[in-house]
């Protein structure tokens, strides 16, 4: 009976040494950035350092309040796509205490842009619009990867996970753009 149990726990253990030989594991990269998982592994999210224009208007030149801050992001769409209306990205190096944000981008001919309400201050010099922010979820994985889902599914178009370039320094911002493909 006890040889019985044996053989059972040898063939079990070697079965399972088999499925874990044939999982691939597929590591997320050690550089600080943005990842989403593809078919070969982790991708990069390309980046862009978000520094916005104040838009000149003839309110702004009469002293009547200010224009928005804009970003302007070159290309007409992000070079990474996915037809997942609800990707999940990895993030790595950057703490969701200094704020991790969702932006859509707005889709120009052959640009794409970022529009930020401009305050006065200059501890808060500019910031995201309400309505350009979507809900995120995230969730701590191991050491300083964080795993970031929308919590509603994302219409076809362009956007941008965003976070402060370091903490010291929270008006300098880096965006990691990427596109939701329409599903054809």
């Amino acid at each position: 009976m006890r040889n019985r149990f044996l053989m059972i726990g040898l063939i079990a253990a070697a079965g399972s040494l088999t499925l874990a030989a044939q999982t691939p594991t597929v590591a997320i990269p050690s550089a600080r950035g943005v990842y989403f998982r593809g078919a070969s592994g982790f991708v990069g999210l390309p980046s862009n350092l978000l520094m916005p224009f104040e838009e000149g208007t003839a309110r702004w030149l009469l002293g009547f309040g200010r224009g928005p801050g804009i970003v302007e992001i070159p290309g007409p769409h992000a070079a990474i796509q996915t037809g997942s209306t609800k990707p999940t990205l990895y993030v790595r190096g950057f703490p969701a205490s200094s704020g991790i944000h969702l932006v859509r981008q707005i889709e120009k001919q052959d640009y794409r842009e970022i529009r930020m309400a401009v305050s006065g201050d200059m501890r808060s010099f500019a910031h995201f619009r309400q309505k350009d922010l979507l809900d995120i979820e995230i969730k701590p994985l191991i050491d300083d990867v964080l795993q970031i889902t929308p919590r509603a599914d994302l219409k076809p178009g362009e956007y941008a996970l965003v976070s402060v370039l370091e903490p010291m320094y929270h008006n300098i911002k880096v965006g990691f753009d990427f596109g939701v493909s329409p599903v054809k």
